[in-house]
């Protein structure tokens, strides 16, 4: 069922955070999420808008693609965030973001949730979460506006989907209560961009290596019309991505897309 009323003070009521004071926003179909976050950013609305949708017409994902966004289903959501960095260092939030979807799945999965690089969260390596973080200026205002995915209770995807996607429901059996989902990612969002706030990428690396299963596997990276092979080794103490080529070179890469091989 739709987000109730009874859902919305449900969340605000249970929502305990130290870093932001987190103002949720609900809509029952939107084009976008994020393209809501980024309007509202440029009509001086502060850091800590939630943008919550039950549906989007139009949601994004990376490289273009959009984010399956069934009606009462799963959670959809954007983050108004203003953190004092530059633009070269926004793919960091990308990361600091995936490890509170990570354990969010995790408090809720009864299968182990993983990350892969930069922004998938997989079960059993199907896709069960994405993230998709933007740097914007508007005029005088600028931010960046972080949207979060999780597939909660799809019983089936639309094909080619339904090769790659999973959901809460298909793993555990079961549904799974969205305004908790939500909830949790809210808190764990909030540790996350707390301690990045404070430290930087200190302790992320680490942390985002250790729910992930892709080191020293073979991958694929295409970079714009680049694609080439090599071995996950590692994150780098700003977050990029450590590939060791089939020519024994090292790159960092900083984007780009990985396919698991």
């Amino acid at each position: 069922m739709s987000y109730s009323n009874a859902d919305i003070i449900w969340i605000n009521n249970r929502l305990k955070t130290t870093q932001m004071e987190w103002h949720v926003k609900f809509f029952d179909v939107v084009d976008s999420t994020n393209e809501l976050a980024k309007h509202l950013l440029s009509q001086g609305e502060p850091e800590g808008i939630v943008i919550v949708a039950d549906s989007q017409a139009q949601g994004k994902g990376r490289m273009g693609r959009t984010w399956f966004s069934q009606k009462e289903m799963g959670v959809y959501l954007s983050l108004l965030l203003k953190p004092a960095i530059p633009a070269e260092r926004v793919h960091q939030l990308t990361l600091m973001a995936a490890i509170a979807v990570v354990e969010t799945l995790n408090a809720f999965s009864r299968t182990r949730a993983t990350l892969k690089w930069p922004n998938d969260v997989l079960i059993k390596g199907k896709k069960i979460s994405g993230t998709l973080s933007e740097n914007v200026v508007s005029g005088k205002h600028s931010g960046v506006v972080i949207g979060i995915g999780i597939n909660v209770n799809h019983s089936q995807f639309p094909a080619p989907l339904d090769c790659l996607a999973t959901s809460l429901l298909m793993e555990n059996g079961e549904t799974t209560d969205r305004k908790r989902v939500i909830t949790t990612l809210l808190e764990n969002f909030d540790r996350e961009y707390q301690s990045y706030c404070r430290q930087g990428m200190t302790g992320i690396a680490g942390r985002w290596t250790q729910h992930s299963e892709m080191f020293g596997k073979k991958i694929r990276v295409t970079q714009g019309q680049e694609r080439f092979s090599g071995t996950a080794l590692r994150l780098d103490d700003s977050g990029c991505l450590v590939v060791l080529t089939e020519t024994g070179r090292e790159v960092s890469l900083d984007s780009g897309e990985v396919t698991l091989q």
